[in-house]
């Protein structure tokens, strides 16, 4: 009995949405761009942040930032997967990531997968007060050091620890400030701002509270 051919299309079970919702690429701007994919369902990771790489599988410290889509009330669950039907609620005009992946042959993906991503500045204007607010945040609260307090913080050194609790509570107060003075919507911040410093170093094990 000759034995059924392989798979050759998505099973669409909704493995990879659980794992994490797509980086965007260049392609993706249409999408934007249209009002598909706004800007609250996005999170921007910082240069320096230490993620989970999708293709190697480990974790690592981003050359440069990334702008994905935001998963689910904090968790890595894609923020258009709909857990209930079991599809993607944006399916027909899901990002060049989605279209690519196809998880029993890796070779697409693995080809766009770090090629023109991205960044907050491909995706809105440079010129303005709000970027001039992104550029302080950045430079005012890096995520490098963030990592680099917090790799230090984890192993016992309480200066450390002392020195980044100070940096997310003054970083945690710009925040607030700005939905204060905006009325920007908080679902919008990960994308303006990042992750709070408190969340870019809960994998070192820390919780950021006096």
């Amino acid at each position: 009995m000759q034995n059924p051919s392989p798979t050759v299309s998505c099973r669409r079970c909704g493995q990879c949405c659980v794992k994490g919702g797509p980086a965007l690429h260049s392609q993706d701007l249409p999408l934007l761009e249209s009002g598909i994919i706004l800007r609250r369902r996005l999170v921007t990771l910082r240069q320096g942040e230490t993620v989970r790489e999708d293709i190697s599988g480990g974790l690592d410290e981003l050359k440069k930032e990334i702008v994905k889509v935001a998963g689910q009330e904090q968790s890595f669950v894609c923020g258009f997967y709909d857990r209930t039907l079991s599809s993607c609620r944006i399916h027909v005009n899901r990002p060049a990531e989605c279209r690519a992946l196809f998880c029993e042959n890796t070779t697409a993906i693995r080809k766009m997968y770090s090629r023109e991503r991205l960044t907050r500045a491909d995706i809105m204007d440079t010129g303005g007060a709000l970027w001039e607010l992104i550029a302080f945040h950045d430079q005012a609260f890096p995520a490098t050091m963030a990592v680099s307090l917090a790799r230090k913080a984890s192993v016992g050194q309480r200066q450390a620890r002392e020195s980044l609790l100070e940096l997310a509570e003054t970083e945690g107060h710009f925040r607030r400030t700005f939905l204060e003075k905006t009325g920007t919507t908080p679902e919008e911040l990960d994308f303006y701002f990042g992750r709070s410093l408190a969340r870019i170093c809960s994998p070192f094990g820390l919780r950021l509270t006096r």
